[in-house]
């Protein structure tokens, strides 16, 4: 039997894929997000982490790999769409490693440009 998914205006998933709540009919839950973007409600993280470290379940069900996770892991998510919350979860990363300016580059602005395409570069591929 195939099982539907809710999705609001854009497209996105408003239930939970634990425990199949739904902001439909339950207006205050509350998703969370994992380090591995996916989504889930508080009350299934609380039930499901209060033991400490485990895998998460939409990984395991998914595609066979197993993400540990912990309950302090989980952040609010910041965008509507996961996509753009992926990316700048990525771009916060990598900007604190790759933090150059323009002044750590003598003002040589075509090495800097080429420094920033390959910062660009690692984000996309």
């Amino acid at each position: 039997m195939a099982e539907a998914i809710l999705n609001d205006a854009f497209g996105e998933e408003v239930s939970c894929p634990v425990c199949k709540a739904d902001r439909f009919l339950n207006p205050s839950l509350k998703l969370l997000v994992s380090p591995c973007f996916h989504r889930m409600c508080e009350a299934c993280i609380n039930r499901i982490y209060t033991q400490g470290p485990a895998p998460c379940p939409t990984c395991q069900s998914d595609e066979g790999k197993t993400n540990i996770l912990r309950k302090s892991n989980f952040v609010l998510q910041t965008f509507d769409n996961l996509d753009v919350e992926k990316e700048v979860g990525l771009r916060r990363h990598l900007s604190a490693v790759f933090n150059k300016r323009l002044e750590d580059f003598d003002g040589d602005l075509r090495a800097y440009n080429d420094y920033l395409e390959h910062v660009e570069g690692l984000l996309f591929n």
